[in-house]
């Protein structure tokens, strides 16, 4: 004969299972309801998985994807027209009877106290959303102690094997983790570091940006160090992230989700008894340009906590959207990513509108007597608490020392005779309300803005003659080669060309939609010895690893430009190269640009060039240039062509024979 025992734990998951049985009361159906909707934003849309790599898997570059489950839609005939109406199918459940609920009460009171006492502490644990457990620093990333990081984040950084923060890093994270207003000088470089089990050997985790975490750890350390926000309720903003192009916005928001991801705490096996989904504790999102408006929309309605976004989207959204203009106005966190580009034709006047929303009310700007009417104006007063991270890779030194002096932004329309700034980054910053003082300026510029590990060289030839020497360079070179080109005709001059000769091209321009930008930034990235064709667009903030060779096709006509597309190369503690390609008319520019840096002309030597190489080129290349030549001739034929025909169908008349 034998006999079961049953533990004190086995005993309290049946008594819970029975609690739960009795909450949802007899398994008899459920009565259907249908909620009329008019207004598709009401449905309940949810999000669902797509590839990991845009552009793949079929889902031809869309960024994101949301359904919806149980709506039928309703055509009802007006006197306007028919309308369309949508009937969300709902679910009522049945009630529960007296019996039931003297059932459910009964239960309840044979459960142990402790039983109880148990579960009320994890539902306040998931309320609060940390996990008790510390994240002993100085044993595992001894480096990031002094920090005094959010052991959450301790665990995402380990995670992600950051084992010792870099030089932009370490200056900036101990004054903004204090509250400070931040301005950092340093070139885009991406985080080289080597996994915690393995120090000698290199690993590059290139998804995550070195200047996105100097101002992402503070912003997510404070979120973190918050209670979890609850589902029911929406989400205030507490950070801005602008960025100039769609693409960085892209990268920053997803480096800053993995960081996240990683730092979210690890709940129990599906199926457990003490399973429950818990809202993220800090949302994210990126609101940018060549997507869908309404979509976006829809995710600020739902609140976030973090916003990274280009200024001309943010900008029209808000002209529609007092309230998001009234979270702006209580920013914790404002954040201006590569603030040297946005301050060029096209961004300045949306970026001036949002900033203008960020300055604290002078009192004599006040009316007096005036009082706010309720809890969203008094929080306006917290305005002042905001803190500014400005990151660029270029920052006069007159500026520098203006930024020490106690000053107030001002946007005026009226003209004053004042000294005028070095560059319009400087008077930029200059408008800035910074709430601290005396604001921390970190330059990590390094001398000549050239880094060690990139090597430069130049070759001098007539601007016909421009072809044939970056097809003997791709020949000789072999590897991963960015071209950069000041005109998109420039762009789409060269494609063809390329395309002959059988070197796999690439065009990245400000009028390619955004879906073919992005694929043709994965091809790139995908295919060896690739070649990317782009204008100054891809000069900034785009996180493409091993790139082997930054091509000046044309001489870039600021130091500014200069710098960041030389960035583009040798990240990672990678050796690069960037080669200038110099005409006989571009001289004059060459010397300017090395006097604006501060070196000589004469730094950058000339590259070997094996002429009799050169001389076998030219032949091919004027062949393919001869074929492209006709290529276009009869694709303008055949348009025009077809352009008569269709013209004449439209008119309904005949085309003349000779026209035919």
């Amino acid at each position: 004969m034998s006999t079961s025992t049953t533990t004190k734990p086995q005993l309290s998951a049946k008594r819970l299972a029975l609690k739960r049985k009795l909450k949802g009361g007899s398994s008899a159906p459920r009565k259907k309801l249908k909620v009329t909707k008019s207004n598709i934003d009401d449905l309940p849309w949810k999000t669902i998985s797509r590839p990991a790599e845009t552009g793949l898997g079929g889902d031809d570059g869309i960024l994101e994807l949301e359904e919806v489950e149980g709506v039928e839609v309703v055509y009802e005939e007006t006197e306007k027209g028919r309308v369309t109406k949508f009937k969300v199918v709902e679910e009522e459940s049945k009630p529960q009877t007296d019996d039931e609920e003297e059932e459910m009460e009964d239960a309840a009171e044979e459960a142990p106290e402790s039983d109880q006492e148990e579960e009320e502490n994890s539902g306040s644990d998931s309320e609060a959303g940390d996990d008790t457990s510390s994240f002993d620093f100085e044993k595992l990333l001894p480096e990031w102690q002094s920090f005094a990081l959010n052991h959450r984040l301790g665990n995402a950084l380990q995670a992600k094997s950051f084992s010792t923060p870099t030089p932009i890093q370490a200056a900036a994270l101990p004054p903004a983790l204090k509250g400070k207003d931040v301005i950092g000088v340093a070139q885009t470089v991406c985080l080289h570091i080597s996994p915690l089990n393995a120090p000698n050997v290199p690993y590059l985790f290139s998804r995550v940006l070195e200047k996105t975490l100097a101002y992402g750890l503070p912003i997510v350390h404070y979120l973190l160090s918050q209670k979890r926000p609850s589902s029911k309720k929406r989400r205030p903003l507490r950070g801005l992230i602008l960025t100039p192009t769609r693409e960085l916005a892209l990268q920053v928001t997803s480096h800053l989700s993995e960081v996240l991801k990683a730092a979210e705490p690890i709940l129990p096996a599906e199926g457990s008894s003490t399973q429950k989904k818990l809202p993220p504790h800090v949302s994210i999102a990126a609101i940018v340009g060549g997507l869908s408006a309404q979509k976006q929309r829809r995710v600020l309605d739902r609140g976030l906590d973090i916003i990274v976004a280009t200024p001309g989207r943010l900008w029209d959204i808000m002209q529609d959207d007092d309230s998001l203009a009234l979270e702006i106005r209580n920013l914790k966190f404002l954040v201006l990513d590569e603030a040297d580009r946005m301050i060029e034709a096209g961004h300045f006047a949306e970026l001036e509108n949002i900033l203008r929303l960020t300055l604290r009310e002078a009192s004599e700007e006040q009316i007096p007597g005036e009082e706010h009417e309720n809890e969203a104006d008094e929080e306006v007063k917290d305005g002042n608490e905001m803190q500014t991270f400005v990151f660029s890779a270029t920052l006069s030194k007159d500026l520098q020392r203006n930024l020490k002096k106690p000053m107030r932004p001002k946007f005026s329309s009226k003209k004053k005779k004042q000294q005028k700034p070095a560059s319009t980054l400087d008077d930029l910053l200059l408008r800035l309300d910074f709430r601290d003082a005396d604001p921390e300026i970190i330059d990590l510029t390094p001398e000549g803005n050239l880094i060690s590990s990139l090597q430069e060289g130049r070759i001098n030839c007539l601007t016909s003659d421009k072809d044939v020497y970056l097809y003997y360079f791709f020949l000789r070179y072999p590897g991963r080669s960015l071209v950069f080109l000041s005109s998109i005709d420039g762009i789409r001059r060269l494609l063809p060309l390329l395309e002959l000769l059988e070197v796999k091209a690439f065009p990245l321009h400000s009028q390619l939609e955004q879906r073919q930008r992005l694929k043709n930034l994965d091809r790139f990235k995908s295919i060896p010895n690739a070649v990317l064709l782009a204008t100054d667009i891809a000069a900034r903030g785009l996180d493409i690893p091993a790139v082997d060779h930054v091509i000046h096709f044309q001489i870039p006509r600021t130091a500014d430009t200069h710098v960041h597309r030389n960035g583009r190369t040798a990240r990672a503690n990678r050796k690069g190269f960037s080669m200038l390609m110099c005409a006989p008319d571009e001289r004059r520019v060459v010397k300017a640009l090395m006097s604006s840096l501060g070196r000589e002309e004469s730094s950058i030597e000339e590259l070997d060039i094996e002429m009799s190489m050169v001389d076998k080129l030219k032949a091919r290349v004027q062949l393919a240039r001869q074929i492209e030549n006709s290529q276009h001739k009869v694709k303008k034929t055949n348009h025009d062509r077809n352009w008569m025909k269709e013209a004449a169908e439209t008119l309904g008349v005949d085309l003349d024979s000779e026209l035919d």
